[in-house]
């Protein structure tokens, strides 16, 4: 059964932090190689696990429990519950309202209910039962199979939404950004031409950092699309001067605070322009 951690691990591992869980998940695969009767009990066990500790990173108690839209769930003895922490980890503090309204996303109670029931599938096969102690090869390997799937769909969904109401943030503010950007300048553009004005900020690629209660950070790598004017706008208009378009490649890390109006409030704490296509 190597080929499952052949087919698995590197998905997986992609979105897990260094240290603790990526070896977690690495005993659940020893766990899984190592012929024993409990070995598909305890692989379950350590992916159920997996998603436990996975949601307790992204959404820590005591952030979760400051957030205005939480509120304590008289079943549990903490008053958090699975739903509390799947929500927290996708959209921090932001209220229901902005995401629903004005990042139009309003999939996650249905997201929600779909990962818990993927934990509540990986709970089953934890239980040493008559089904699944001591079970023939080919039934590990299908159950191990189902284990998987469930675990990666249940990371890469949470991670897919994450990035989802990045890139719909980073588009909600995006004019107040480029305001920004543009009153400040851009050394590396300043450095081209007399003046200079970006008009977009096209994202290739959103990473996360961290949503919190109020803020989330982020990585934005895309392409920047810029106005390159050479004399005074006087000069330009006797056509003395000169505007180029021009596009470079932009890598930018910042962090949103959740105030109102929501983007006056940036730590844009990089905002890296490569113009070396510039010079060749």
């Amino acid at each position: 059964m190597e080929h499952l951690r052949a087919q698995y691990s590197h998905e997986i591992t992609s979105i897990l932090l260094d240290g603790f869980e990526t070896e977690l998940l690495d005993a659940a695969f020893i766990n899984l190689l190592t012929p024993n009767p409990l070995r598909l009990n305890n692989f379950a066990y350590a992916l159920r696990e997996l998603t436990r500790h996975l949601l307790h990173r992204l959404a820590p108690s005591d952030e979760l429990q400051s957030c205005t839209w939480f509120k304590p769930d008289p079943t549990s003895k903490t008053g958090i519950t699975r739903s509390h922490r799947i929500k927290f980890a996708i959209q921090g503090g932001l209220s229901d309202f902005y995401v629903i309204n004005k990042l139009k996303i309003d999939e996650l109670n249905d997201v929600s209910k779909n990962l818990i029931k993927i934990i509540s599938e990986l709970s089953n096969y934890t239980h040493v039962e008559h089904t699944t102690f001591n079970t023939e090869l080919q039934q590990v390997e299908d159950v191990a199979t189902k284990c998987l799937d469930a675990t990666l769909h249940f990371v890469q969904k949470i991670n897919e939404l994450r990035v989802l109401v990045a890139e719909r943030l980073f588009n909600d503010v995006d004019s107040v950004l480029l305001d920004r950007i543009n009153s400040e300048s851009v050394e590396e553009l300043m450095e081209l031409s007399t003046h200079q004005f970006i008009e977009e900020i096209d994202p290739d690629k959103i990473v996360v950092e961290k949503i919190g209660v109020t803020s989330l950070k982020m990585q934005v790598d895309g392409t920047i699309h810029a106005m390159l004017m050479y004399g005074s706008a006087s000069d330009r208009r006797k056509d003395n001067g000169a505007e180029i378009p021009v596009s470079f490649p932009v890598h930018s890390e910042m962090e949103v605070h959740f105030k109102q109006p929501l983007g006056s409030d940036i730590d844009l704490d990089i905002f890296r322009v490569d113009t070396s296509s510039w010079y060749e």
